[in-house]
């Protein structure tokens, strides 16, 4: 159902971005990621900085900011993300992006904010994005949509 949803919407832009840094709270993200270790059944918290490249006709820029990544004891992943989109040409867009990882596969919610001008419309988009982690690497790629 969801592709059906993503083949009539727009694609607006892409995500190419790399995780840089993982704060962890008393469980590592290594344990977590190799699965070596079982989740507490208080669950787990991450800040997961990331940087990366956003692609689009419309939008094109570098992203950077931290997911606030929840992990609950049976070991579903809810995203939090909040991260700054500086354009090619200078102008900045707040982002906010949540969502769930199942098994390496996000689904996202995205919201937007800006006082440039020339980027204002995106303020009142709901844009939704699909795409991948690979834990190992750090590689994350996502596709955002609107209708």
């Amino acid at each position: 159902m969801t592709e059906t949803i993503m083949n009539k919407a727009a694609l607006l832009f892409e995500e190419d971005v790399q995780l840089t840094e993982v704060k962890d709270y008393g469980f590592s993200w290594d344990d977590f990621a190799s699965g070596k270790k079982p989740i507490p059944s208080e669950g787990l918290k991450f800040d997961i900085h990331f940087e990366g490249d956003v692609t689009g006709e419309i939008i094109e820029g570098k992203i950077k900011g931290v997911d606030y990544l929840t992990v609950r004891a049976d070991g579903r992943l809810f995203l939090d993300l909040h991260a700054a989109i500086t354009t090619h040409d200078g102008s900045t867009i707040y982002v906010k992006e949540t969502g769930i990882n199942d098994n390496g596969h996000l689904r996202l919610a995205m919201d937007f904010h800006t006082n440039a001008e020339k980027y204002s419309w995106i303020n009142y988009k709901h844009v939704w994005g699909v795409g991948t982690v690979d834990f190992a690497t750090g590689k994350v790629k996502i596709k955002g949509y609107q209708n």
